[in-house]
């Protein structure tokens, strides 16, 4: 049987008595224990280098990898790119939108640093479901390193119309990346 690779930006390694859990976390918690998976993130937590080091709690039967960023991926993947970009764009707030060339090279850089982290974790009968806004282009990045395991991605903010879309700079890069995927699902 397959196991499931689930890959979001952040994962939740809280297990501890009244621990509040997000409706991903439970739903996904449960589909993790069926087909013996493994949830794989950013631990929250930031090193002086990064070294791609990942570690390994259990969640409640559940294998949760991490993996620590430097302060400045932080800065220009998440609070930049994905958060002060991507986010309000997609939400139709351009009053809100800022674009830094530093934010979409940290964005690239990220992604490409989860899949140099996650690739060696992976079996050839693994399926990987890449979760957000946060890692468009790591079934890109994972494709360029040679896996070939079935990769789904879902977005769970809105996709922005052409028009609004075509406003990002390296707007049809984005775009491209969703191709390296075998299921993109979007939200309604």
């Amino acid at each position: 049987m397959s196991r499931l690779i689930v890959v979001s930006n952040r994962v939740t390694v809280s297990s501890g008595q009244g621990a509040s859990q997000g409706g991903l976390a439970m739903g996904l918690g449960a589909a993790l224990r069926k087909y013996k998976g493994l949830w794989f993130g950013w631990s929250g937590e930031t090193t002086e280098t990064f070294t791609g080091e990942t570690q390994t709690v259990d969640v409640e039967g559940v294998p949760v990898v991490t993996v620590n960023l430097e302060e400045q991926d932080v800065q220009e993947y998440y609070n930049g790119y994905a958060n002060k970009t991507i986010w309000p764009l997609f939400h139709y707030r351009i009053d809100l939108t800022a674009y830094d060339r530093s934010f979409g090279e940290g964005y690239e850089r990220v992604n490409q640093r989860f899949a140099a982290a996650l690739a060696p974790l992976l079996r050839p009968d693994d399926v990987i479901w890449v979760h957000d806004y946060h890692l468009i282009p790591l079934g890109q990045a994972l494709r360029a390193m040679g896996v070939d395991n079935p990769i789904g991605f879902f977005l769970h903010i809105p996709w922005p119309a052409p028009q609004l879309l075509t406003m990002l700079p390296r707007h049809r890069r984005l775009v491209e990346a969703l191709f390296s995927y075998d299921l993109v699902g979007f939200q309604h």
